[in-house]
């Protein structure tokens, strides 16, 4: 009861605040926001560079939240309200609770601004956003998924983007894993209405739109499929990192698992890293342990780090990451003692025991035998079976060619301003 009443209030001091300071000419401007990252992560510099090459101007509000810096951070909210009020469109790559609470403009019955090229499948999937348009995507219904659709308000001033900040969609989140350990409960998610007010949801391939759908409680045909900005950067580290030799170099290894939301879940790499020193003897390997920053009270990684590129290998869980190794060629294994308890906390889309059995290691002893092995035989990794999981997370055409992912997903959203 508490939350709903400090949301509710929230949410009315927010809409005031932006009513009053909310123009009726908006700017060619776009805004990216983030609560997780105090920098500017590649994909919001590059796609900033590419509309300031266009003549926009390009505004960062970034700001990591801690407990330490909730004053400067409600100072940070005002600014980003005002921000909102005067930008045609903003770039968001998280939830973000000023953006879900507030009450913007958004799509009339019938606009017409459905279709988005090879982003919008040739499955009919304009004639049924353009049913969601008219009404018949009201919340409480269903979507393709047969899924209960709670998120049908798509803003037009600004046209906001939820660029996801991780490719694919190994584990479940968002309103996929609402009531599980690892996830939000209900009355959170009701009373926060997150992910709430995206005009389009951005995925990394036409294969994983309807998980995107799901976990953001929106339309199939509200998700398209672009490149971000990154996937040309690993396009061109792959190339880099193929050339160089190996030669002499010891076989590393990146230890690198999923974040753990709830201190009561299982933590497989903590229990190994504790016992580091004996696992490490047995690995015929220079071992690196990374795990991931918020974690450790750190900001958001934003780019791909230099332990991803110079290791030989990459062992995780459940991390995106492995999305990231693959585009650059890097070996992946699964290290997965707790996959039972996650196949129901958080979840999965796609389970490595089952895609790639091959590639996964359930007790300390296993992981070990295949690193050894591994390090002796670099050519016996079985990439198939990597591709195998990574599946349809990529989409693979001819609109790659059509100049960089930034410019591309430019042109997607300046084309949906008005």
């Amino acid at each position: 009861m508490l939350r709903r009443i400090v949301t509710g209030a929230s949410k009315l001091a927010f809409n005031i605040l932006y009513k009053v300071q909310r123009k009726s000419e908006r700017a060619s401007e776009i805004v990216f926001l983030s609560r997780r990252i105090d920098a500017p992560s590649y994909d919001y510099e590059q796609l900033g560079r590419e509309f300031e090459r266009r003549g926009w101007r390009v505004t960062m509000h970034l700001k990591k939240v801690t407990g330490a810096n909730m004053i400067p951070y409600a100072f940070h909210v005002l600014e980003e309200i005002k921000l909102l009020g005067r930008c045609k469109l903003a770039v968001i790559d998280r939830y973000d609770p000023v953006v879900s609470l507030l009450d913007f403009e958004c799509e009339a019955a019938g606009d017409g601004k459905v279709a988005a090229g090879r982003q919008v499948a040739a499955d009919g999937g304009a004639r049924k956003a353009a049913a969601h348009a008219n009404g018949e995507g009201a919340q409480g219904s269903q979507n393709a998924l047969g899924r209960e659709v709670r998120n049908v308000e798509f803003p037009d001033k600004p046209v906001i983007l939820q660029m996801w900040h991780a490719f694919g969609a190994f584990k479940k989140f968002g309103y996929q894993s609402v009531d599980t350990p690892e996830g939000h409960s209900a009355d959170f998610t009701s009373s926060y209405r997150i992910h709430r007010n995206y005009s389009w949801v951005m995925c990394s391939g036409t294969g994983v739109r309807e998980q995107f759908a799901e976990a953001f409680s929106c339309p199939v045909e509200r998700v398209v499929a672009l490149d971000r900005p990154e996937y040309d950067e690993l396009a061109a580290l792959a190339a880099r990192r193929s050339a160089l030799s190996r030669e002499g170099r010891r076989f590393s290894v990146l230890m690198a698992p999923t974040l753990r939301i709830n201190n009561e879940s299982q933590h497989p790499f903590r229990d190994l890293y504790r016992a580091r020193d004996s696992f490490e003897e047995r690995v015929d390997a220079q071992v690196k342990w990374s795990f991931h920053p918020l974690e450790e009270g750190m900001p958001a990684p934003g780019n791909v780090s230099d332990d991803l590129l110079e290791c030989d290998c990459v062992v995780t869980d459940y991390s995106s990451i492995v999305y990231e190794a693959h585009l650059l060629g890097v070996p992946v294994v699964f290290y997965v003692p707790d996959i039972d308890e996650y196949r129901v906390s958080p979840g999965l889309n796609t389970d490595p025991v089952l895609t790639s059995p091959g590639l996964c290691a359930r007790a300390p002893q296993e992981l070990a035998a295949m690193l050894c092995q591994l390090a002796k035989d670099p050519s016996a990794y079985d990439a198939e079976a990597l591709a195998q999981f990574v599946g349809k997370a990529f989409d693979v055409d001819d609109d790659r060619a059509a100049g960089s992912a930034a410019s591309r997903l430019a042109d997607f959203l300046i084309g949906r301003c008005r």
